[in-house]
């Protein structure tokens, strides 16, 4: 059986999936664009996490490629926002602040690890693969 992992890597070359960067995305940015239905939130809190779970799926998606890869710390301030936002915000309960803390915290830590390489090598581009 052919995986996906598989799959992407042969479609296109210095491109991963680091399990990091596969969960930003679909746990943490997808699920963070859908607050208002899942906890209720109503605006400006629940445009702030449609946009910030919109930014978290672009930056990980870049992130995917190798040479593009230092672009997931970008995340971390994302995360930062996502743990700080709803207390400033209205439009959200108490438990969604604690949700939304819960949520960057996660990101934060996600956005750390490199992730796996593949064995392309790009030149004098190896060097900002972090």
């Amino acid at each position: 059986m052919i995986s996906v992992r598989s799959t992407i890597t042969a479609m296109l070359p210095g491109v991963t999936l680091p399990w990091t960067l596969a969960a930003s995305v679909v746990v943490l940015g997808l699920r963070h664009m859908f607050t208002r239905l899942s906890f209720g939130t109503a605006p400006p809190l629940a445009n702030s996490d449609r946009l910030v779970g919109a930014l978290v799926i672009t930056i990980a998606v870049i992130g995917m490629a190798e040479v593009a890869r230092p672009l997931r710390f970008i995340n971390i301030l994302f995360g930062l926002w996502l743990i700080a936002a709803s207390w400033p915000l209205e439009g959200g309960s108490r438990s969604t602040g604690w949700a939304g803390a819960a949520i960057g915290a996660v990101l934060v830590v996600l956005s750390l690890p490199r992730g796996e390489r593949s064995s392309d090598h790009y030149g004098s581009w190896d060097r900002f693969v972090v």
